[in-house]
């Protein structure tokens, strides 16, 4: 809760006010900064390789997002499940689900045994370019190493932002952004390592991330709720877990997945088109980093709110978050319309590169707002344990809209006809999550 110390938050309900939200989302957003500056460092070295490098690199990024985001979407649920037992003044419910979601991202070690085989296979099916293949599986493979850290630190930042401590976060993930820039600077240029070092800079930064945040979260947190460690679900907390948690995962694999096998259909196109909307698509993320922190902090707060009994409150909250979000998220998109060429040129001057990503930042520039408020709207139903229709929408628009529009817009409109379909579903998800919300069938969910 913002204005308490991390490891005494308060129980009560919170205010939702304008300050509230933006107090605790403030340290999420800078944290999205840092690691969107963790990728912008990727792709602005990659960019003084070549061409190719920018493109794969970034499609080796989205490959291991597909590969993860079952498990690490199903864990950031434990937000919502710490911030309800808050909101409730249950502390024994907080060291509970801590624990819990704690031993369920031990899933990461077998994860990163099995991922080499997880990847060939989604390379198979995805068959991009043979040279962006080459490249992209150096990459890919030697970030899987990444995986367990990257799980526990998940888990343990998800728990962190249930009990209104977003600063250690923001701490911790410009801790990472610090170090990955300099070793990547280090193991490309000093030892010559290539993509190769990029992707061990990263790894070396996310397992020291994910071992501080497990460190941090018994320092600050254990005095006020007692020992947290791994601990076994019960079978009703696994039916929980299964109700809430895993529709979430889901969402976010089908979502990532399917915008994987979206820049598959890009990477067909070419090593030109697939950097220009890779370098677009970073671009974009910018956009992410206001309405995802808005996201998270107007879930954590709509759950304490229903842990409290405030479901009028909560749904002050989420409109409240969707309004900041779109507010944000416009003034992007009007950067995008005045400043194409400079902010293209920051990673690749090529005049093919260039071109085509103006075009795709036009693109983006007409769903920001929409796109503001699926986020925030899509992680108020995700605060109050209503998963199972942010995973219908997901199902829905990004398969069948984006990706089946891409496939057929792709060949015939190139990469500006591709974004035109993921366009279309942003709008689709944006007003599905409204009226939903609106609805106020959330309220009645279960955690």
């Amino acid at each position: 809760m913002p204005g308490t110390s991390p490891s005494a938050p308060s129980t009560t309900a919170p205010q939702g006010s304008t300050r509230e939200l933006l107090r605790l989302a403030g340290p999420l957003m800078l944290s999205n900064l840092a690691y969107t500056g963790v990728g912008f460092t990727d792709t602005l070295l990659m960019g003084r390789l070549g061409v190719l490098e920018v493109g794969a690199v970034g499609f080796a990024n989205i490959c291991l997002l597909t590969l993860v985001l079952l498990f690490r979407g199903s864990l950031n649920t434990a937000a919502t499940f710490v911030a309800r037992a808050l909101g409730a003044g249950d502390g024994a419910g907080v060291r509970r689900w801590a624990s819990v979601f704690l031993g369920c991202a031990l899933v990461g070690f077998p994860l990163a045994l099995v991922g080499p085989w997880l990847l060939d296979g989604l390379l198979t099916l995805l068959r991009p370019d043979p040279s962006i293949t080459a490249v992209t599986r150096t990459y890919a493979l030697i970030r899987l190493w990444e995986l367990p850290a990257l799980l526990l630190g998940s888990a343990a930042t998800a728990v962190m932002v249930g009990l209104g401590n977003t600063r250690t976060p923001m701490l911790l993930a410009w801790l990472v952004m610090a170090v990955n820039a300099a070793l990547a600077v280090l193991f490309l240029f000093g030892f010559g390592w290539g993509v190769a070092g990029a992707a061990w800079a990263s790894v070396i930064a996310v397992s020291l991330q994910g071992g501080l945040a497990l460190l941090l979260l018994g320092r600050l947190h254990g005095p006020r709720f007692g020992r947290l460690r791994p601990a076994r679900p019960t079978r009703a907390e696994l039916g929980s877990l299964t109700r809430v948690s895993l529709p979430a995962g889901v969402t976010e694999l089908a979502e990532v997945g399917a915008f994987t096998a979206f820049q598959g259909i890009i990477s067909r196109l070419g090593p030109t088109e697939l950097a220009a909307s890779q370098i677009a698509n970073q671009l974009g993320s910018l956009g992410f980093l206001p309405a995802f922190a808005l996201a998270a902090a107007t879930g954590s707060l709509l759950s304490r709110a229903l842990g409290a009994g405030r479901p009028d409150l909560a749904a002050r909250i989420g409109w409240r978050g969707t309004g900041l979000a779109a507010a944000f998220m416009g003034v992007l998109g009007l950067l995008f319309l005045a400043l194409p060429h400079p902010l293209i040129g920051l990673f690749n001057r090529s005049p093919e590169v260039l071109s085509l990503g103006t075009r795709v930042l036009g693109v983006m520039a007409a769903y920001q707002i929409l796109d503001g408020v699926a986020i925030v709207l899509g992680g108020a139903l995700g605060g109050a344990g209503d998963t199972r229709f942010r995973l219908l929408v997901t199902l829905t628009g990004a398969w069948l809209v984006m990706v089946l529009g891409a496939s057929w817009l792709a060949p015939r409109s190139g990469v500006t006809g591709a974004w035109g379909a993921a366009l279309l579903f942003i709008a689709f998800a944006a007003v599905a999550y409204a009226l939903r919300f609106a609805s106020g069938r959330w309220r009645r969910a279960r955690l």
